[in-house]
Parts: structure tokens; sequence; C-alpha cells
């Protein structure tokens, strides 16, 4: 079962891949897509929207984005998404290994677990952290967006099948 889904930013939660490059402010023109103020859009996945407000409140959520912390939340809280993720990992470094490190000491404090490699499920656009992250946590889940899921829609699935809450 799992019990604990890390969400990459860049190239996952938005088609944007590289959140740190933008200039805010940032203005919503629809529901899934902002504009940044030099006019560059981001555009949440498909199915985004849908999953976070399926799955919150049955599994525990985090983000884990090589980013700068200011422009990445900015678009999250723009986007209304902040709400639905208890720990935002956004750091402006590429050791994803780190960032998950801070997130499992997070959930052992919240939730006085500590939880098994099996137990957490990673989604990321690039595979090129998971040896670090193997190395220094063990071998959690993975799935990489559009290689192993084309969308949000199918990530649920896959969710479901691996034991969801």
């Amino acid at each position: 079962m799992i019990k604990l889904l890390v969400l990459d930013l860049d190239g996952t939660l938005w088609d944007h891949l590289d959140a740190s490059s933008l200039t805010p402010p940032y203005t919503r023109i629809g529901e899934d897509t902002v504009v940044d103020s030099q006019g560059t859009r981001i555009t949440l996945n498909r199915g985004a929207r849908w999953f976070l407000a399926k799955v919150y409140g049955r599994i525990t959520l985090a983000v884990a984005s090589w980013n700068e912390w200011s422009k990445a939340y900015e678009l999250l809280r723009v986007f209304g998404l902040d709400h639905y993720f208890g720990y935002l990992g956004i750091e402006p470094h590429p050791h994803k290994h780190l960032v998950l490190e801070k997130i499992l000491k997070w959930y052992k404090r919240r939730y006085g677990e500590t939880l098994r490699p099996d137990e957490i499920l990673y989604v990321d656009d690039r595979r090129i952290h998971l040896e670090d992250i193997y190395r220094h946590i063990g071998r959690i889940r993975f799935l990489q967006m559009g290689v192993d899921i084309q969308d949000f829609y199918e990530l649920y699935r896959r969710l479901e099948e691996l034991g969801l809450g």
C-alpha cells in the first residue's frame, strides 16, 4: 500500500520544464493555465487538478522539486493547489534524495511512523535522481511521467493497483 506520494513539479505536475526561469507575477487565464509577466504559458498536465482533489485526504502528498522556492510556490498558489500538499520540498539544487530525506523526517514527526521504501511512490518526468534516491532512501516505487504514465488519470489507476491510502 502506498502511504506517501511525492510529485515533481516541472514536466510532471505542469508542462513547463523550469519554473525557476519564469518571471512573476503570474496570472491565471483558465482553470489549468497560468501566464507569467513575460507571457509564458504554464499548463497543468492532463488530469492533475482532478487527481489531487480525488486523492486528497486518502494519501499524504508531498512535492520534491528542484526550483527556486518563491517562483514554484507562487505557481502552486495561483493554480490553487498548494493546500493539497503536506510538505513542499522545493529547493534550488538537484539532490532530490536530500529533499526526500526531509520529507520522510517530516512524515515521521507528523504521523509517528517510519515509512518503508515500498510505501512511497515518487513521480517525476526524469530518472536522473533515482540512483541517489535508491542509494540513500531505498528502492522506493517510481513512475516516470511521459514514459510509465501519460497523465494523472493513468497515475490514479496505477495508484489504485498499488493500494491507495
